[in-house]
């Protein structure tokens, strides 16, 4: 497994291609129009902002309270999910939800929503880290935040 890097970087060095996927999911969000209708205004083909949706997410907004959730992939062992879960634990995170499918071929996908303060902010890539780095985990993404 490729080991996941989280960077927070200034969009405007961002490639065009990737500008134009962030605008198309702020136009998205905020008129609640069609991907297809934001992507056409853009200007953008669809197999471009496919390429990348599932890669860009807004970190975090104002507020004090930011939730956040990851969506793991996890070999099917006892106590793999108690491992993450220590782990999340030990940041002084809160977990909103878990939602835990039924293996398939020994892999199980588990989302879980977690909230943290700005204070702990500079603490999630490090809890992250851990989390990819233990045997068990086979893909760790960051799906959404506020």
């Amino acid at each position: 497994m490729d080991k996941k890097e989280f960077y927070i970087v200034d969009k405007r060095i961002l490639p065009n291609s990737i500008q134009s996927v962030i605008k198309v999911n702020e136009i998205v969000q905020a008129e609640r129009i069609s991907k297809y209708e934001a992507i056409k205004r853009v200007g953008i083909s669809r197999s471009t902002y496919y390429k990348y949706k599932d890669y860009i997410k807004p970190f975090f907004e104002g507020g004090k309270e930011k939730v956040f959730s990851i969506h793991l992939s996890l070999v099917d062992r006892p106590g793999i999910l108690a491992r993450v879960l220590d782990i999340i634990a030990g940041e002084q995170m809160n977990i909103l939800t878990i939602v835990q499918n039924i293996a398939i071929d020994g892999v199980s996908r588990v989302t879980i929503s977690i909230q943290t303060t700005e204070n702990l902010l500079r603490k999630i890539e490090e809890m992250l880290e851990k989390i990819s780095a233990l045997d068990s985990v086979k893909e760790l993404r960051v799906i959404g935040s506020n």
